[in-house]
């Protein structure tokens, strides 16, 4: 497969930097080159955007059009940086105007913005792009557990960029068993956590309460900020059973038999024993 771009943004340079080691571990098992776009900044998330829609769109015209330089796709592993890329993307292609304006400033620095480069998440990625039967192939062992899926709301809302169920699939081939449970689709707190702590724990708490009732022993989640709020801050919580949580990558390497180093469980603040 041609090498893809990889959009690290903030999580995975910072705080979550062994969570993008795991990714490449997964996608390295799966013949994946990663180009990493050196020129790509913070997208902002809905910060800038609330501020001033250009400005966000200009900054992420110019993290696609870096990608654009180098003639391939960007992947996208954080799904507010997904939803505020792909948003930015989506203006640009049917907005004639923004992008000639875009495209000034972006003379600056040799940039111009095309078109040219699809956006991929994560997990559409392994599924879609990938497929199945490549996946199949790496499967060392199934995981024999009960897995509550939790998508988090920026990739299925307002970008929709994942069908329904396509966590679901991915579980079953490295072994688990889906569960479904009241909260799946809420959002997880995260994001509150710095204004409003106390909501943000009573969200997560909720959550983590749903998915347990419903008999999962474990959450799968495509986003390192849902990641985050249940691992490292369920551990705050007043939750007695905590409930372990994998980001997805981490449960696709350790079905492809990568040790507890390798796939990122190691350093979970709560435990997970799988």
């Amino acid at each position: 497969m041609k090498k893809i771009g990889f959009y690290r943004g903030c999580c995975f340079q910072g705080l979550d930097f062994i969570l993008f080691e795991v990714i490449k571990n997964v996608l390295n098992r799966l013949g994946v080159e990663l180009s990493e776009i050196r020129k790509t900044v913070c997208c902002g998330g809905n910060v800038i955007d609330e501020e001033s829609r250009f400005l966000s769109v200009l900054i992420n015209g110019r993290n696609i059009a870096a990608a654009e330089k180098e003639n391939i796709d960007l992947l996208i592993s954080c799904n507010t940086c997904f939803m505020v890329i792909n948003r930015a993307k989506k203006i640009l292609d049917k907005n004639d105007e923004i992008r000639e304006k875009v495209n000034e400033t972006l003379k600056e620095e040799e940039l111009s913005y095309s078109g040219n480069s699809n956006l991929w998440h994560f997990l559409p990625f392994l599924t879609r792009k990938i497929g199945p039967n490549k996946i199949k192939k790496e499967i060392k062992r199934k995981l024999f557990v009960k897995m509550a899926p939790f998508y988090g709301c920026h990739l299925k809302y307002p970008e929709k960029a994942v069908k329904n169920g396509e966590l679901e699939r991915l579980m079953k081939i490295c072994g688990g068993t889906p569960v479904s449970f009241k909260e799946a689709d809420t959002c997880c707190g995260y994001h509150a956590i710095y204004t409003d702590r106390a909501t943000a724990f009573k969200k997560i708490e909720k959550i983590v309460s749903s998915a347990r009732n419903a008999g999962a022993e474990i959450i799968v989640t495509p986003c390192p900020l849902c990641f985050k709020a249940f691992d490292l801050y369920q551990a705050e919580t007043k939750i007695k059973e905590k409930l372990p949580v994998l980001f997805l990558p981490e449960m696709v390497a350790l079905a492809f038999g990568m040790d507890e180093t390798e796939s990122g469980i190691k350093y979970h603040k709560t435990p997970v024993k799988i």
